[in-house]
């Protein structure tokens, strides 16, 4: 039981961020059909900014939050107008190599001012563990759920309550009539591509606590939060959270039995999965009139 329980939330705290790096990569399919393949090293990034604001500038933790979102929002908005928006109209995939190309970059950029060692990333909720049903589950982890499925929330509200959400759904929808409607379609692009990174970076920043901070942390995490994308259906928001969640649920509760399978029953899941529902689990159906 207390393993079960273990594996259970540490699941869902990994899960919640698969979810948001997921949310990322659906954001900017759906208004470019292009995805940010160094969405990993975007994390990153925001994991080494928030550390350096809560230790060195000594910020609090909400702050070096904040900063670390706002810092990569930026790289978001420069990805789009340098690496995206040059190639979006050609029929290539050369944004693939470009994004690819920028989080080469980044990785290189953070080895220079951060190194290459794993740095500490201390909770503001202290190390204490707090038991539950005999498991002890970190403070952290439980932060971590917490936020992720406030933003979540709050991004899907955003999206279906508000002007500006209902112009990036129609964007996404149709960018050619969202711009008949006098929707301003490169504002939404660069607005979807800004969300994006900023989820990335909400993600590395409240997890780090829990992983530490490096350089290559986004590597592992920016690969299997794209297989969430597409176990759930990259068109779909609420798929890509279900898909999370499902993946990090699945991921630690195999772990749990044999740690050496855990990457292992990340795959496998996804190969099941495409197999069974080769456009995701919650796709909408594709329909074509003639």
């Amino acid at each position: 039981m207390e393993m079960i329980v273990q594996a259970l939330v540490s699941g869902l705290a990994m899960g919640s961020i698969y979810a948001l790096i997921a949310i990322g990569f659906s954001i900017t399919w759906n208004t470019t059909k292009s995805l940010n393949f160094g969405q990993g090293e975007f994390l990153m990034v925001g994991a080494l900014v928030g550390l350096s604001c809560y230790l060195t500038f000594h910020l609090p933790f909400v702050i070096s939050v904040l900063a670390a979102v706002g810092v990569v929002g930026l790289l978001g908005w420069l990805l789009e107008r340098l690496a995206i928006r040059p190639i979006r109209h050609l029929v290539s995939f050369g944004w693939v190599m470009s994004t690819i190309g920028v989080g080469i970059i980044l990785k290189n950029a953070a080895m220079l001012v951060w190194g290459t060692n794993q740095i500490t990333f201390p909770s503001p909720f202290g190390d204490q563990v707090v038991r539950v049903f005999g498991a002890g589950i970190y403070p952290q982890e439980i932060f971590v759920i917490a936020i992720s499925m406030a933003v979540l929330t709050a991004l899907d509200l955003f999206q279906r309550k508000t002007i500006i959400g209902k112009a990036l759904l129609a964007t996404a929808c149709n960018r050619e009539w969202a711009s008949l409607m006098g929707i301003d379609v490169n504002k939404m692009i660069v607005l979807s591509f800004m969300v994006s990174s900023g989820l990335a970076a909400l993600g590395g920043v409240i997890v780090a606590p829990i992983t530490t901070a490096w350089v290559l942390m986004g590597s592992n995490l920016g690969l299997k939060a794209f297989c969430a994308a597409v176990l759930g259906g990259v068109e779909s928001s609420r798929g890509c959270i279900a898909g999370g969640v499902l993946l990090g649920v699945t991921e630690f509760l195999i772990a749990s039995w044999r740690p050496d399978l855990r990457d292992f029953s990340v795959f496998a899941l996804l190969i099941v999965i495409l197999a069974l529902k080769p456009r995701g689990l919650f796709a909408a159906p594709k329909v074509e009139k003639v």
